[in-house]
């Protein structure tokens, strides 16, 4: 997409050309003075004359750029990773209303797919509505003016009058926003006629915002393109393990959905929450490294099998140290497994010293392990499962996310059925 401009853009920071400014108001009034031959008065009030007239456009041009500074310092100040794009552009766009009065604010921000070449763009609008078939004509009608008066396009198209009918009443200033060789969409603001005309000033304002804003959007794509590597990741590892032990497949994702409704009523925070959510799925990976004969046993297991059975919560701490996205969970991977009284795996760690998300994981786990049927029994009855936690509670596990999880009988049942219930899908995925 291209575009062009009608008038010369200075590339001089408004600021540094403030600043010189302020330098060159002695310098000025220095010379008036020496060019006064005779009047000692008249000399004075030339100089009066010049440093007024100085001083008043140093004020306008700070005052420009304390605008476009306080403007870019409450956008930046609600930028997140996580936030929605477009909440982003409305929030920025009403912000620059007020420092750039005009009828409309438009921005299109183009697919983020760059493979995806018929893509319609995301049209976000502030101020009087417009189709799209107005917008585009708008756009085109510009871009005949500058072709027909520059004779080329350029990055930057500024109309202030036009004889054009669709422009006959209206100012148009189209600005790209790209970030190196990314075109990420453009901004376009119209303004009557009976407003000013669109100056350098306006036009440095929207171009800082829109070099912000273009910056954050190639952040956020690239940690979004993370995100979807490491769900990815987190999909084939837990693929992995769901071809090795049919038990684990959906166990691990209960597991963690269970933990994250425990840390909820316990008060974590969402992201403690989304890191538990991770842990929950991940916990039993290292079960990749304990042999089938083992974990598909039918009976009971012996001391020695037993053995090699304890060994996967190192193992899956072996396997995702590895990985840096994973180094928050691995409290929670190897130590799920450990026992308030100090009596669990695999280090023995007792109270306060199990890491919190363990202590949680371990609840969850523990209570869809008793809930789900089993090669050599089948799930155990709420009563049952209820009593346990009650005698355990405080010796293998923290009192108070086994509170959490007794005191809501709704959570219980909900998750107990979930179980005896799964999916045929799900069923056949596992077999």
């Amino acid at each position: 997409m291209t575009a062009s401009t009608t008038q010369p853009i200075s590339d001089v920071d408004p600021l540094h050309a403030s600043v010189m400014a302020s330098v060159c108001v002695a310098e000025r009034a220095a010379t008036e003075a020496a060019n006064v031959e005779s009047d000692p008065a008249e000399a004075i009030q030339r100089v009066n004359r010049t440093l007024v007239h100085d001083i008043e456009q140093l004020s306008i041009s700070l005052s420009d750029k304390f605008e476009e500074i306080r403007l870019i310092h409450d956008l930046t100040a609600k930028l997140e990773l996580e936030s929605n794009a477009e909440e982003v552009v409305l929030d920025m766009l009403h912000q620059l209303a007020v420092c750039v009065p005009s009828k409309t604010f438009i921005v299109e921000l183009a697919p983020a797919d760059t493979d995806c070449l018929d893509g319609e763009p995301d049209r976000l609008l502030v101020g009087d509505d417009l189709s799209t078939s107005e917008i585009e004509s708008t756009i085109a009608a510009a871009w005949r003016h500058v072709a027909k008066t520059d004779g080329i396009v350029r990055d930057i198209t500024i109309v202030n009058q036009s004889s054009e009918p669709r422009l006959e009443n209206i100012r148009v200033m189209i600005l790209p926003i790209h970030r190196g060789g990314t075109h990420l969409g453009r901004m376009i603001t119209i303004r009557s006629t009976s407003q000013p005309e669109f100056t350098t000033v306006d036009i440095d304002l929207v171009r800082s915002v829109l070099m912000m804003l273009s910056m954050h959007l190639v952040n956020q794509r690239q940690y979004i393109e993370m995100q979807n590597m490491l769900e990815g990741m987190v999909r084939s590892l837990a693929s992995a393990l769901d071809a090795k032990d049919a038990y684990t497949c959906g166990h691990s994702s209960r597991v963690a959905d269970l933990a994250v409704a425990l840390s909820r009523r316990l008060g974590m925070t969402e992201q403690d929450s989304d890191s538990l959510q991770l842990a929950g799925i991940l916990h039993d990976i290292g079960k990749i490294g304990v042999d089938d004969s083992v974990l598909k046993k039918p009976g009971a297991l012996t001391d020695e099998e037993f053995d090699q059975i304890k060994l996967h919560p190192v193992l899956g701490y072996e396997i995702l140290k590895g990985i840096r996205p994973f180094r928050h969970i691995l409290p929670a991977v190897r130590h799920h497994h450990e026992s308030w009284d100090g009596r669990g795996y695999p280090d023995g760690l007792a109270g306060n010293n199990i890491p919190r998300s363990a202590q949680i994981l371990a609840v969850a786990d523990s209570f869809d392990a008793m809930v789900s049927d089993r090669p050599y029994r089948r799930g155990m009855p709420l009563d049952k499962v209820r009593k346990i936690f009650r005698e355990g509670r405080g010796k293998q596990w923290a009192a108070d996310v086994v509170d959490a999880l007794l005191s809501n009988e709704d959570l219980m049942i909900r998750f107990a059925e979930s179980y005896q219930s799964q999916p045929e899908t799900e069923s056949a995925a596992c077999s």
